[in-house]
């Protein structure tokens, strides 16, 4: 019996490096989408980046959700709407996350927004990751069954 849980467990931790650099492929498309909508907002429209940064994270994480789904994760158990809120939730509180880094790094330490995007992005990946990892794409039954995250 305790051989089986080993065994389990370095399953599961397989897992978890492969979901985290799956997710990087995920990550970085989003990023891709939101650091360029950024620029074009900033230096072409010319917004204020704390204004940019908001509109520039709603194209990333669009791109983010549709890489997700089709590459990173697989569906837990929750109904679509519900999963979708949860999604929103969580990448509002990733964005408070990334508005609080910018004004801190930009504002505060005056760093270049652009590499403050860049070091705030770690951050939201982070946050993002382990955030939709535990509470949005796993379901009691993949839990039990070992099913619940791609190989």
């Amino acid at each position: 019996m305790r051989k089986r849980t080993n065994i389990l467990q370095s399953r599961d931790d397989a897992r978890l490096l492969t979901q985290a650099l799956r997710y990087g492929v995920a990550a970085f498309g989003g990023f891709a989408a939101d650091y360029g909508a950024l620029l074009l907002l900033k230096e072409c429209a010319g917004l204020h980046y704390l204004i940019a940064v908001p509109i520039a994270f709603l194209v990333g994480i669009g791109v983010n959700y549709l890489i997700g789904i089709w590459f990173v994760f697989r569906r837990g158990g929750l109904p679509l709407h519900r999963e979708l809120t949860m999604f929103v939730v969580i990448s509002l509180l990733a964005l408070a996350v990334t508005e609080g880094s910018m004004f801190c790094l930009t504002d505060l330490l005056r760093v270049d927004y652009r590499i403050s995007r860049v070091l705030s992005g770690v951050i939201t990946y982070l946050f993002n990751f382990f955030t939709r990892r535990l509470l949005l794409y796993r379901s009691q039954q993949s839990d039990e069954d070992g099913q619940g995250m791609p190989d």
